[in-house]
C-alpha cells in the first residue's frame, strides 16, 4: 500500500533523494502555510507581545521591576483588548519574566521602527512578529534535532530523517502555528540540554533546563531522572537538581520581593487555574489518606532511573525512555494544554528511530497525533480560533457568519460521544510506544551495538499520512465555512 525506499549513502538530493528532497520539504510547507493562513488562536500571543513591548517601555524609563504591576494595572482597564471585548476578559502578564524578556528582545527592531515612525497598526505588526518568532525556533529545532540524532546515530542520512520526522509531525503545525503559543522555545531548550547530556555535560544540561523551566515548569519532571540516571552521587545530584531549578526560583522569588502586582497576578491565576490541585485530581483511595497516581509514579521512575546501570550502548535509549516516560505521566494524571503536548516530540522522534521495526512506529506514532488531534478538536477548537486568522479577516464579507463552525464536534454531541475513545488512544499509544522501545531494547539483535544503529527503511508513504492528519483539524471548518457564501 505505501510505497518503500531503501536508504543509501551517497544518493544525490533531489526531488526524493536519499535525505528529505523538494518534495518532502513542500509537503511540510504547505501545510505550516495553510496553518498560518486559516487558523491563529491570537488571544494569548496577541497580549504577551504588548507586554512585552511595554517591558522596553518600562526598561528604558528604568522601572523593570513594576512590570507585573504595571501590566495588571493595565489589563484591569482593558487595555490589552480590542474594544469589541469585555475589559474584564484583558489578560495579565502570567508568565516568568524570562519569556517576557526573550520576547521583548526579539520585538526590539518593530519596537524601534515604531519609535521612529509610527507603525499603522502596531498591535497586529507586534502579534505576526511574534509568531513569526516560533516559526523560526522551530526551524532552529529542526537543525538541532539533526544535531542530536547524530550524536546518537551513526548514520548522519538517518539523523537528516530525524530532523524531518520532528519537523513533520502535527504536533508541529497544531502546537506551534496554530495554537500561537511560544512552547517551541522549551522544545529548543531541552534538545539542546540532551545534546549535552548525552555529550555527559551534565552542568550544561542543567542550565538549559534552567531557562527551559522559566517557560513551562514541566522540564524539571524530565531533569530529575535522567540525573539519577546519570549521577548515583546523591551530594552531587542534589546539586545538579539545585542548579536545573535555580533560574526559576531566582526570577520567581525577585517579582514577589520587589512588585506587588506580581503576588496579585499568581493569586489570580491559582484560584482559577492553580497547578498543585491537579497533581492530586487522580488518587489512590488509602485507609488514612489518598495516594497521587502522578506523584507515586514520577517517584518510582526516579527510584528505577538511579538503580538501573546500563551499558554504554544503552544508556541514550535509556535515557530517552525515561525522559517520555516522565513527561508522559503529566500528560496522562495532569491537567495540560494542548500546545504543551509538542514537549514530548522530542522523545517521540528519538524512540521511533531506535526501533527495530521502524514502520511500526510511526503507526504508533499516528495513532496518538490522531487521539490528541481528536481530543483537541472536541475540547479546544472554537470559532475564535479561525475568525482571528489571516483569511477570515479577508473574506468575512463574502460568506455567510459561521454556524457550523466545528463539524465534528457537532457530531459527537449530536451522537452522545465523548473524549474517552481519543483520549484513550492517545495514551494507549504513548503506553504502547514505550513498550515497544523496552521490548526491542531487551530484544534487539546481537549485532547491533547501539538501539539507534539499527538498519531501517524509510516508508515515505507512511510519513506523508503521519503529516497529512493535520488536515483533519484544518480542513472541516474551512469547508463549512466556504460553503456559505453570501450572495
Amino acid at each position: 500500500m505505501f510505497s518503500r525506499q531503501q536508504i543509501k549513502l551517497g544518493k544525490p538530493v533531489g526531488f526524493f533523494g536519499s535525505t528529505p528532497g523538494i518534495a518532502d520539504v513542500f509537503i511540510v510547507f504547505f501545510l505550516c502555510l495553510a496553518a498560518f493562513i486559516f487558523y491563529d488562536q491570537w488571544y494569548d500571543m496577541n497580549a504577551t507581545a504588548q507586554q512585552s513591548s511595554d517591558l522596553l517601555d518600562l526598561i528604558f524609563k528604568g522601572k523593570p521591576l513594576s512590570f507585573y504591576s504595571f501590566v495588571l494595572n493595565k489589563a484591569n482597564a482593558g487595555g490589552y483588548m480590542p474594544p469589541a471585548y469585555d475589559p474584564a476578559d484583558s489578560p495579565s502578564a502570567a508568565y516568568n519574566i524570562v519569556l517576557y524578556l526573550v520576547l521583548a528582545v526579539w520585538e526590539l527592531p518593530v519596537y524601534v521602527i515604531n519609535h521612529i515612525s509610527p507603525l499603522w497598526n502596531y498591535v497586529v505588526v507586534l502579534e505576526l512578529w511574534a509568531r513569526f518568532l516560533s516559526i523560526v525556533l522551530t526551524v532552529i529545532c529542526y537543525f538541532q534535532m539533526i544535531k542530536l540524532s547524530e550524536i546518537l546515530m551513526a548514520d548522519k542520512t538517518k539523523a537528516e530523517w530525524a530532523g524531518y520526522y520532528f519537523i513533520s509531525s502535527p504536533l508541529i503545525v497544531y502546537c506551534i502555528i496554530i495554537r500561537n503559543q511560544l512552547d517551541i522555545v522549551p522544545v529548543l531548550l531541552i534538545i539542546l540540554a540532551l545534546k549535552q547530556y548525552f555529550e555527559k555535560k551534565y552542568s550544561t544540561f542543567c542550565l538549559f533546563m534552567a531557562v527551559a523551566c522559566c517557560f513551562k515548569l514541566m522540564p524539571i519532571f524530565i531533569v530529575i531522572p535522567l540525573l539519577c540516571l546519570a549521577e548515583k552521587r546523591i551530594g552531587r545530584l542534589f546539586q545538579y537538581i539545585l542548579l536545573s531549578i535555580s533560574l526559576y526560583a531566582v526570577t520567581t522569588i525577585v517579582p514577589i520581593l520587589t512588585d506587588p502586582g506580581y503576588g496579585l497576578i499568581q493569586n489570580g491565576v491559582m484560584k482559577s487555574d492553580a497547578f498543585s490541585d491537579y497533581i492530586f485530581k487522580v488518587i489512590i483511595p488509602g485507609g488514612v489518606s489518598n495516594t497521587s497516581v502522578f506523584l507515586l509514579i514520577f517517584f518510582l521512575l526516579c527510584v528505577v532511573a538511579y538503580i538501573v546501570k546500563p551499558k554504554a550502548a544503552d544508556f541514550p535509549i535509556f535515557a530517552v525512555m525515561l525522559g517520555f516516560a516522565a513527561m508522559s505521566n503529566f500528560f496522562l494524571f495532569i491537567k495540560w494544554h494542548p500546545q504543551w503536548m509538542v514537549l514530548l516530540l522530542p522523545f517521540i522522534t528519538l524512540i521511533v528511530f531506535s526501533l527495530i521495526d521502524f514502520e511500526f512506529g510511526i503507526i504508533l506514532d499516528i495513532a496518538l497525533t490522531l487521539g490528541f488531534l481528536f481530543t483537541s478538536i472536541i475540547i479546544h477548537l472554537t470559532a475564535m480560533v479561525f475568525t482571528s486568522s489571516i483569511f477570515y479577516t479577508i473574506t468575512s464579507g463574502s460568506y455567510a457568519p459561521l454556524d457550523n463552525f466545528n463539524p465534528i464536534y457537532f457530531f459527537c454531541v449530536e451522537h452522545g460521544y465523548t473524549t474517552v475513545v481519543p483520549s484513550t488512544l492517545l495514551f494507549a499509544g504513548i503506553t504502547a510506544l514505550l513498550l515497544v522501545a523496552f521490548l526491542n531494547n531487551r530484544s534487539r539483535q546481537p549485532d547491533i551495538s547501539s538501539p539507534f544503529d539499527n538498519k531501517y527503511k524509510v516508508a515515505r508513504g507512511w510519513f506523508y499520512t503521519r503529516s497529512a492528519l493535520i488536515l483533519i483539524y484544518i480542513l472541516p471548518p474551512l469547508i463549512s465555512y466556504l460553503s456559505h457564501p453570501i450572495g
